[in-house]
């Protein structure tokens, strides 16, 4: 981020939220993160949250290890970054619901495993309806590396700004089916539900309706003008670009 022109007692505002969003956690007990991350729900309120992979409802079925807490982490300029799109939504009248955000490297490789191990695919009638769980790693769904390990990749969909938050989604219908089936995770239809492996799930693809593809390109539109990039096979994930990316992925438990 440009930094230049914001004078001597602003800079030292911005320094002083910082510091006080790092130390934050160590006075409520939280264990300590990384140099360099930082928790989203200690920057901002009002990003909502749905950590899917600290709950059951998932592709797999269960818990994924390493996500001991429904936290988003984030390497910290990437949650900066993600704060200034939620502010220019704000200004139209959406907010930013993510999904899953810094992801730990045991949760990655479990996700492999899982895709070559029988079994395991309770969940296929809402997350993969036409694929046997043995082809998702081959089709790209399933990697064996993840941007979300380095802390800047950030899986995130949209809802409305005076949308009631409801409790969180237990199940639902095929994910690329009719959106009144679908898991119930915003009043907004983003064309398939998050995590849905799909061809409709493709940020472009054509056969979502015009309603689907305008809320998918607001929350690009916002997204990538602050330094996010979208993976064009889902249009949930986006990973920041910057000259000062660490390439350095990790373990450390989401808590």
């Amino acid at each position: 981020m440009h930094e230049r022109g914001i004078d001597m007692g602003a800079g030292t505002r911005v320094l002083v939220f910082v510091l006080v969003a790092l130390t934050a956690p160590c006075a409520r007990g939280e264990p300590l993160l990384p140099s360099g991350f930082v928790r989203l729900g200690d920057l901002t309120p009002t990003i909502r949250h749905d950590i899917r992979y600290a709950r059951e409802f998932n592709f797999t079925g269960q818990i994924v290890p390493g996500y001991d807490s429904a936290q988003c982490i984030l390497w910290h300029p990437a949650a900066k970054a993600l704060l200034q799109a939620q502010a220019r939504l704000e200004t139209e009248g959406f907010v930013l619901k993510v999904y899953d955000c810094y992801r730990p490297l045991r949760a990655v490789k479990a996700f492999a495993a899982w895709s070559k191990a029988s079994g395991g695919d309770t969940m296929k009638s809402i997350f993969f309806p036409d694929l046997d769980k043995s082809r998702l790693f081959a089709l790209g769904y399933i990697s064996s590396s993840s941007r979300h390990s380095i802390g800047i990749a950030v899986d995130v969909g949209l809802a409305r700004l005076d949308e009631r938050e409801g409790a969180l989604p237990e199940t639902g219908g095929r994910c690329d089916g009719p959106f009144e089936q679908r898991a119930k995770e915003s009043i907004l239809d983003m064309g398939t539900a998050y995590d849905c492996f799909s061809n409709r799930s493709a940020t472009a693809n054509p056969q979502i309706s015009a309603q689907a593809r305008a809320n998918r390109e607001r929350l690009r539109n916002a997204l990538e003008t602050v330094g996010f990039h979208n993976y064009s096979r889902e249009w949930w994930h986006f990973e920041f670009s910057d000259r000062s990316v660490p390439a350095i992925s990790h373990d450390f438990p989401v808590h």
